[in-house]
């Protein structure tokens, strides 16, 4: 079902502002969800989740807090609010520190939600720094290799390195599939993928249902199970907070900001970056292959493409879904 764009933005923002964002925070929400859809990734990060988002929406009764801070580093308490709420205001005060001291970090615990790391690693490197953000999420959804019981979260994270013509982005879990693509499989009567999840017996599975309730498999096997640990002592360790603490939102984020001038000059540096990728761009290419891509140029062709219309084709359930996203909508 087709909706334009500038309708769905209409609707979006009021309903988002009736819930209580101000009109800065509920534009950045919208362009998350957007820019997700765009570049074709739709299925976990787009407006299939926005109605559940919405429902579960509740407003802090405080702003973030700052519990310490130094000349090149923050460490905060969420307050519960959203992601972009405390991005939006110290992410950019990270990145001038970064400009200052040349490495930054912050550490965010009880935090609500976030959509794409990616979107605030990509401001960081609009601003010539090297971003690196690693996110613990609540439950545990990652089966270790050789167990049957999930003890990891998904573990997302990003890292954006600036280039002139080729930035380097990376932004994805650490899992064979992320948790929204189970819940709107589930939503939608769909099967999921093969060899990407178990049941709670440990049995192969297809069935969302049976992958909520068991877990999912690291992705890449052993090497991301221990990626994913890592990434859960950087954050969970540090910025997280006991799960039975009910006052608290379970979540860690720990930002690195890097600026590459410490060591060399940027334009210099983008040089370098460019010839690389151009390198491997110019590879000989196997059989059947008539490009080699790197990290995000496929979504960025994709939403290159999808920017010359002026509509999404969205499930018609989705565009219902968000019409009525005041009442009740409950994902496991």
């Amino acid at each position: 079902m087709k909706i334009k764009i500038a309708e769905l933005k209409e609707i979006c923002i009021s309903i988002l502002k009736n819930k209580w964002l101000n009109e800065q925070d509920a534009i950045s929400v919208f362009n998350e969800y957007l820019d997700a859809e765009l570049r074709g990734k739709g299925s976990h990060h787009g407006f299939h989740s926005f109605a559940a988002f919405c429902t579960k929406l509740e407003k802090s009764e405080w702003p973030a807090v700052v519990i310490k801070e130094e000349d090149n580093l923050f460490y905060i308490d969420g307050q519960k609010n959203l992601w972009q709420v405390v991005c939006n205001e110290y992410v950019p005060k990270l990145i001038e520190k970064a400009k200052k001291k040349n490495i930054a970090m912050m550490g965010i615990y009880n935090m609500h939600s976030y959509l794409m790391p990616g979107t605030y690693a990509r401001m960081v490197a609009e601003n010539n720094l090297i971003a690196m953000i690693f996110n613990y999420w609540s439950w545990p959804r990652i089966v270790p290799t050789g167990a049957i019981d999930p003890k990891l979260g998904t573990n997302p994270l990003a890292i954006w390195i600036p280039g002139k013509e080729y930035p380097i982005v990376l932004d994805m879990a650490t899992s064979e599939i992320s948790m929204m693509k189970i819940r709107v499989a589930k939503k939608l009567g769909k099967q999921i993928p093969e060899w990407v999840a178990i049941d709670k017996d440990g049995n192969m599975t297809r069935d969302p249902s049976e992958a909520l309730d068991g877990g999912v498999l690291p992705f890449g096997g052993y090497k991301w199970y221990w990626l994913a640990l890592a990434i859960e002592i950087l954050t969970k360790t540090m910025f997280s907070v006991d799960i039975h603490d009910k006052t608290k939102v379970n979540r860690g984020f720990f930002f690195v900001l890097i600026n590459p001038e410490a060591f060399i000059p940027i334009d210099k540096f983008k040089d370098g970056v460019d010839e690389l990728i151009k390198d491997i761009k110019q590879s000989r290419k196997a059989d059947g292959v008539e490009e080699i891509f790197i990290p995000w140029e496929q979504s960025e062709k994709i939403k290159k493409n999808n920017l010359q219309k002026d509509y999404l084709d969205l499930e018609e359930q989705t565009i219902n879904d968000i019409s009525l996203s005041s009442k009740t909508v409950t994902w496991k």
